[in-house]
C-alpha cells in the first residue's frame, strides 16, 4: 500500500465531493442531523421519513441545507433519496449488517461502513466487466475476499464526474468492482489517465478516510 497514492486519492475525490469540508461548516444541529440519518440507513436500510426524525428547527430548511451542500440527496418533493454512502436506489453494492442490508452509492462507498460504524459487515456485489458474484466480509479494516478466487479491484473513472449532476449519479456510477488482474488491466487501459485501480486494502484505506470523520463530532468552521 502506498500511502502517498491514497492522500492522493483522498484529496481528489474530496475535489469532486468535498463531504468532510462541507460538513464542518454546519452548525451542531445540522451535522447531529447529518449524522442522525446516517445511523437510519444503517439500522433500517432505508432513508427515514420526515415523522422519523427528531430535529428541533425546520426539518425542511434544514434538509434543503444539506442537500444544497450535497451531503445528501432529495427527490423533487424534498422526500430524502441518498446520503452518502447510502441510497434508497437499488444498486450493484448491498452491504449486510446486524441490522439487515442497506444499499451502497459505489464500491468504495460499501467499504466504508464498516469503519464507519464500527461493525462487521458483507458487501455483496458483482465485477462491472463480467457480472461474477464478489463478497467480501469487513471488520473495519479487515477484509476477507469470499469469492470469486481472483483478485478483486476497486476500480474509479475520474472522468465520470459531471458538475451538471450529483456526484451520485455521476462519479459514483463509475466507481465499481472489477474481479480479475487481466479485466482489469483491459479496463484501465482503455482510458490510463483517467482509470485507475485500487486493491481492496487501498480501497477501504482511502474511502474510510473520507467517511469516518462524518460520524465524528467537531466544532464547526465559520460561516
Amino acid at each position: 500500500m502506498e500511502p502517498i497514492r491514497i492522500e492522493r486519492a483522498v484529496q481528489r475525490l474530496e475535489r469532486n465531493l468535498p463531504l468532510r469540508h462541507n460538513q464542518l461548516r454546519l452548525p451542531q444541529s445540522l451535522r447531529q442531523l447529518h449524522q442522525s440519518i446516517l445511523r437510519h440507513y444503517l439500522e433500517n436500510g432505508r432513508a427515514p421519513a420526515a415523522d422519523e426524525i427528531e430535529f428541533a428547527g425546520c426539518l425542511k430548511s434544514a434538509l434543503q441545507r444539506l442537500a444544497a451542500d450535497n451531503i445528501i440527496l432529495l427527490d423533487r418533493s424534498g422526500l430524502i433519496t441518498g446520503a452518502y454512502p447510502f441510497v434508497d436506489e437499488a444498486r450493484e453494492f448491498r452491504v449486510v449488517s446486524e441490522f439487515g442490508g442497506v444499499n451502497a452509492m459505489c464500491a468504495f462507498d460499501a467499504l466504508a461502513i464498516s469503519s464507519m460504524f464500527a461493525l462487521p459487515t458483507r458487501i455483496e456485489s458483482r465485477c462491472r466487466i463480467t457480472a461474477c458474484p464478489i463478497v467480501i466480509e469487513q471488520d473495519d479494516d479487515e477484509l476477507r475476499l469470499i469469492e470469486p478466487e481472483l483478485t478483486v479491484f476497486g476500480a474509479i473513472d475520474w472522468n465520470a464526474r459531471d458538475s451538471r449532476r450529483s456526484c451520485a449519479a455521476s462519479l459514483c456510477t463509475e466507481m465499481m468492482f472489477i474481479a480479475g488482474n487481466e479485466s482489469g488491466a483491459s479496463w484501465r487501459d482503455e482510458a490510463p489517465a483517467t482509470r485507475e485501480l485500487f486493491s481492496l486494502d487501498e480501497a477501504q484505506a482511502f474511502i474510510s478516510a473520507v467517511f469516518i470523520p462524518l460520524m465524528q463530532a467537531r466544532s464547526n468552521l465559520p460561516q
